[in-house]
């Protein structure tokens, strides 16, 4: 049975709507001005409030205000009774929060007309409430689940970077949504060389950080029938290290993009060795490192390539790099130079040269937190479109 709270001054008009009321079949409770109706609406529950407009001490528009006014998880349909025709007087009692107006005295058919609709409207409403309340689970659940992946995903980034010595290395990773698309790793491959790649999946959200993780997998220094990094030789070590182009031309030739999503990826992966400083490296549409030699000259190791799973035949080359004393090398995704200021410019490779020099006396980790914080202020701290992704190596002076 649905409750309706009368507030009306008038004794005899009281008593009559109540009356009415009641033979419909509603439960009533009935004020004799506004601010009575205002401290029964605030002790019970109410489907329905019909408030005449000219009332003591709070009439029926202020009553309208401080209904609404109120934290409420269910809607009340309000009617104001009222003599007043103007349509400005309607007006604002709809601005102030009322549903429906019925002239005074009241017709009996025309209340209950107004009535049936405010019913059909508060149905309307408790069903829109449930479905918002399942919602809000389901939501919930999802965001649980999220936090859960992104857990995972992070799990699987180095917790610590290999201790090397005579070379240091720092990392960072500021995903745009929940879970990235991008995903880096340094490791050692045997005593003599350690691997090391950065990779960012197209798209984002779920579908690109699934592909993330699989490739997360498969790029693993852990020898077995996952991994492409290292199987089992007959030689004497026991086991054979792909090359970084090998290491591209297979994975290229098993993640061809799917034409329902077009999803593919771009991948920077190197082997450095330990003792020779050499750095063998391969880039598979991916923006080009940026070098810092120990004598501050600046160089975007341009690599021109398609992305993996663009065109089944492709050859990708192998680079070589030799590092020295003092060198600096920045690996990072194309969320950074992409990043937008207000007017939709983007930050580019010059300016992280100019950021990257500029820090080029602080140790390496802190020259990565100066960059992104850079990148940050030219965007305005708006969220970054895209996931950033940074690995510096520092050969120590």
């Amino acid at each position: 049975m649905m409750k309706v709270l009368i507030a009306e001054d008038e004794p005899v008009s009281r008593a009559v709507l109540q009356k009415t009321l009641e033979k419909w079949g509603y439960e009533v409770a009935a004020a004799e001005n506004g601010a009575r109706a205002l401290e029964a609406f605030r002790k019970d529950h109410f489907s329905f409030v019909i408030t005449d407009w000219m009332m003591p001490e709070m009439d029926g528009l202020e009553l309208v205000r401080q209904i609404r006014g109120l934290p409420s998880s269910d809607y009340v349909y309000i009617i104001m009774l009222t003599a007043r025709s103007e349509k400005s007087d309607l007006i604002a009692g709809m601005d102030n929060g009322a549903d429906d107006f019925v002239a005074k005295p009241f017709d009996g058919d025309e209340l209950r007309v107004r009535l049936r609709a405010g019913e059909r409207v508060l149905r309307l409403e408790e069903k829109l409430s449930r479905r918002n309340q399942e919602l809000q689970k389901i939501n919930a659940r999802l965001k649980l689940d999220l936090e859960t992946a992104a857990e995972i995903q992070h799990s699987l980034l180095p917790r610590r970077p290999p201790v090397l010595e005579g070379i240091n290395i720092a990392w960072r990773l500021r995903p745009c949504d929940e879970l990235a698309g991008d995903i880096l790793n340094i490791f050692n491959l045997d005593e003599e060389e350690i691997g090391l790649y950065v990779l960012d999946v197209s798209g984002h959200g779920v579908p690109a950080a699934l592909l993330a993780v699989t490739l997360s997998r498969i790029l693993s220094p852990v020898m077995d029938q996952a991994s492409l990094l290292k199987s089992h030789s007959y030689s004497l070590k026991g086991y054979r290290i792909t090359p970084p182009a090998g290491v591209a031309n297979q994975l290229n030739k098993r993640f061809q993009a799917d034409p329902a999503n077009g999803q593919f990826f771009t991948l920077l992966y190197g082997i450095l060795n330990k003792k020779t400083r050499r750095l063998r490296y391969v880039s598979s549409g991916h923006p080009g490192m940026i070098y810092l030699s120990h004598g501050s000259e600046a160089a975007v190791l341009q690599s021109p390539s398609l992305p993996i799973g663009f065109k089944e035949d492709v050859e990708y080359p192998e680079y070589t790099l030799q590092l020295y004393p003092g060198d600096r090398l920045y690996l990072y995704s194309d969320g950074i130079p992409e990043a937008e200021d207000s007017r939709g410019d983007f930050f580019g490779t010059e300016r992280m040269i100019s950021a990257l020099r500029e820090c080029r006396q602080l140790p390496l980790e802190e020259s990565l937190d100066k960059l992104l914080q850079t990148v940050e202020r030219w965007s305005g701290g708006a969220i970054l479109k895209d996931d950033a992704t940074l690995l510096g190596i520092e050969i120590k002076p």
